[in-house]
């Protein structure tokens, strides 16, 4: 079998020398790829059943980690991380002992990956773990595993230790310097003439270096200071896509269908002065997107994220262009802002969907915006999360058998919003995708 002989160790004799707490956690092959992927993906998989798993996948909305992968990697196993929970609740007859299991696991993955803990974060760590252990047999009785014994799984046990003694497991984490396999070498490999190319790739990554610093430099050099006309942390096209678009478009191709009266409604509420009244003649230049950007979260990352929100209505196929389905995002929007500045999270904060982004016409200047305005239809308020699950049930806000709709600033979109179908019967509709499942 081409065994080698083990020779004693250089450490053997070492006083204090535990070689066993030498081996610190890592988040990609142990979790992302391996407790996760490799067996809690597949055990509810086989319990589940593959063809409900796909179809909650296909009737999920557009999610921009995994809609439209093609390889599977440590970042798009992430990204499925956040929404699997949800796929299996939605999923129909799904075990309730599954869905606990999976969300223990699913929170220690998460909090095994901070980059800062405190007391209680550490305490959660411990109470997720023990919360799997406990329900983790349902998966032996069910058929999916015969034990657990096996490494990968045996390693979470030393997880909290290993943090309080050696610190955040971001720092032992192999999937930055597997990143930079790529960076560092298979990129600059690819730029050489494929010959003697070790000296080519010191002097194609020793430029790239100088221009990043180059780079890095101008951007502080060139950094503009905010200012009170700034709506915030938004970024939209200077220059609006949709041109003079008409209430009747609003109307069929973006699904406004209560423009006017929302439009009207807001002026009268913010603008009472305003002299002008929206009517049909009306035409409004609208935006495709707008973009977010969201502070750094400490206990996450030191990186902003960004956000992007789309409004964009159907291409209709022509000729050779097959054309593109609609997208039309849904954010979390601010609807009481003296909550949501004090409590903070996601109080204060409501679900909508985002029809339209769109200036105001000429004659309405005298309003004295300085911010676009966005057409929003309202989900109902969140309440109690599922105790299940911890997520939150909502459905369409009506009033008057109508979609209930509004007219918001744009600096009321706190950020982007990921909504799951959830299936109330047996199967799920044979209807569903991406770009249907949340027309209804």
């Amino acid at each position: 079998m081409a065994l080698r002989a083990v020779y004693q160790p250089f450490w053997r004799d070492l006083p204090h020398c535990n070689i066993f707490r030498c081996l610190t956690p890592d988040l990609l092959h142990q979790l992302h790829k391996g407790v996760f992927k490799d067996h809690l993906v597949k055990w509810c998989t086989d319990l589940v059943g593959s063809t409900k798993i796909d179809t909650c996948f296909k009737a999920m909305s557009s999610h921009p980690g995994i809609s439209f992968v093609s390889q599977w990697m440590g970042t798009e196993h992430k990204e499925m991380e956040k929404v699997f929970l949800g796929i299996l609740a939605g999923a129909p007859g799904t075990n309730s002992r599954i869905l606990t299991v999976a969300r223990a696991l699913l929170d220690f993955i998460y909090y095994a990956q901070l980059q800062t803990h405190t007391t209680k974060t550490l305490n959660t760590l411990q109470s997720c773990l023990k919360t799997f252990h406990e329900n983790k047999d349902v998966f032996i009785e069910l058929g999916a595993r015969d034990h657990f014994n096996f490494p990968k799984l045996h390693s979470l046990l030393h997880y909290l230790a290993l943090i309080l003694s050696l610190g955040a497991n971001d720092g032992y984490n192999s999937e930055a310097p597997e990143r930079l396999h790529i960076d560092l070498a298979k990129d600059a490999y690819r730029a050489s003439n494929k010959r003697d190319y070790h000296e080519q790739m010191a002097l194609w990554l020793q430029r790239r270096e100088v221009m990043w610093q180059q780079d890095t430099y101008l951007a502080w050099l060139n950094r503009t200071p905010p200012t009170d006309d700034d709506p915030g942390d938004l970024d939209f096209a200077k220059v609006p896509p949709f041109r003079q678009v008409s209430i009747d478009t609003l109307n069929t191709d973006f699904g406004a269908i209560n423009f006017l009266p929302a439009l009207t409604n807001f002026l009268q509420q913010h603008y009472p002065t305003c002299p002008v009244i929206p009517n049909i003649f009306d035409h409004f230049d609208l935006y495709k997107i707008i973009t977010i950007t969201l502070p750094p979260n400490p206990y996450i990352s030191q990186q902003t994220r960004t956000n992007r929100i789309r409004a964009i209505p159907s291409i209709p196929p022509c000729g050779r262009n097959p054309g593109s389905a609609a997208n039309f995002d849904t954010a979390l929007i601010i609807e009481d802002p003296s909550k949501y500045e004090s409590h903070g999270g996601i109080s204060g904060l409501r679900v909508a969907q985002v029809r339209a982004i769109f200036d105001l016409p000429p004659q309405f200047f005298g309003t004295g915006l300085n911010q676009p305005l966005a057409y929003v239809e309202w989900f109902t308020p969140l309440g109690c999360p599922d105790t299940l699950t911890g997520m939150h049930i909502i459905s369409r806000s009506t009033c008057s058998h109508c979609r209930n709709a509004s007219i918001i600033t744009i600096s009321r979109i706190a950020c982007g919003c990921h909504l799951i179908g959830k299936c109330s019967g047996a199967i799920i509709g044979k209807g569903w995708s991406t770009n249907n499942i949340k027309r209804d």
